[in-house]
């Protein structure tokens, strides 16, 4: 397998464009993150090797440098490419483990590691690589990175857990949906930001200024991808409109729609949802969410997100970098991908 490249999943020329200050540090992390799944044990390598090569954004990885150079400070890339891989690889292991308990078939127009290998092996090569991850954070020794990291583990399985206690449940508050979002997504990719702060020994307005923006950034990037799960097109997306609604989770446009919905269109739609959805009734679906407002003002709190994460960054010195940021924001909000 290659590791001269850095790729993208059906690659958008947006991020490409984005990311294109930070591509030398981006290909060092895909050639360390090669070299930290080999194993004796060929499966896992082979596994790893799969989930890799699948592509993605490598947005988490991105913004563990670009956090470390918006800071103006010296950053030493000895510490910084090892604990940016450390981010993908934490983010492989939770996507290998979400398709198993998901029982995802595909993933970006591919079979999953679960499909390929079977659960049992999937699973374990999940642990496989956040053990990795743990040892290379032991490695670089910092105590506030390992606490920051460890704490978004901790958070990130409430999360999972939080997410499956609701699926399939209409009840579900919008409270309730931000609380799992943040823990799933906003919390890894505020820790993302954190550590890079960190890396560079920033002072603390500095490390709080790119925590903010990278919990407003992850809440916004989570709410435009759930809604790009109703409105996306499914050939860039590498699956299918209406893929949570199949998995039974409620996300904001659907608890909107639901709460603003009259009572008796609310019912029908609840009778729908009471059993698996056919592929045939998720246009119905859509069209209740639209009706009653659901997708506008789900991008409106997705913008909301994206303007805080820019205010964020005004702590911050000006620079190159600091607009990456920025665009960056804008990139989460208006992406079809």
């Amino acid at each position: 397998m290659s590791t001269s490249t850095f790729v993208t999943y059906a690659t958008d020329p947006n991020i490409m464009r984005l990311l294109e200050v930070v591509l030398p540090d981006l290909q060092a992390v895909e050639e360390r993150i090669q070299q930290e799944i080999s194993s004796p044990v060929r499966t896992i390598w082979s596994l790893g090797g799969h989930v890799l090569s699948s592509g993605g954004k490598r947005l988490r990885p991105a913004l563990v440098c670009l956090s470390a150079y918006a800071t103006g400070l010296p950053v030493d890339r000895n510490r910084l490419i090892p604990l940016a891989a450390v981010a993908e690889l934490m983010h492989m292991a939770t996507l290998i483990h979400d398709d198993v308990v998901d029982n995802t078939a595909t993933r970006r127009g591919r079979p999953t590691a679960s499909a390929l290998f079977g659960n049992g092996v999937t699973v374990l090569t999940g642990d496989y690589l956040l053990a990795k991850a743990m040892h290379l954070l032991i490695e670089d020794g910092d105590l506030a990175i390992l606490r920051t990291v460890s704490q978004v583990a901790i958070e990130m399985s409430e999360g999972e857990v939080l997410q499956m206690i609701y699926t399939s449940d209409p009840s579900i508050s919008e409270q309730t949906y931000f609380d799992i979002i943040r823990k799933k997504t906003a919390v890894f990719i505020q820790g993302c930001c954190r550590a890079g702060a960190l890396v560079a020994n920033a002072p603390q307005p500095v490390v709080e200024a790119l925590s903010d923006y990278g919990y407003h950034a992850g809440m916004a990037f989570q709410i435009a991808d759930d809604l790009l799960d109703y409105t996306g097109n499914p050939a860039r997306m590498g699956k299918p409109v209406g893929n949570d609604l199949r998995e039974g989770k409620f996300t904001l446009p659907l608890i909107i729609a639901l709460r603003e919905a009259t009572p008796a269109d609310r019912q029908r739609i609840l009778q729908i949802l009471g059993s698996p959805v056919r592929d045939g009734e998720i246009q119905q679906v859509i069209e209740f969410i639209r009706r009653y407002d659901g997708f506008s003002q789900t991008q409106a709190v997705a913008e909301h997100h994206a303007r805080r994460a820019v205010e964020a960054l005004s702590r911050l010195p000006e620079s190159p970098i600091r607009q990456s940021l920025i665009a960056l924001c804008d990139y989460i909000v208006q992406r079809d991908l």
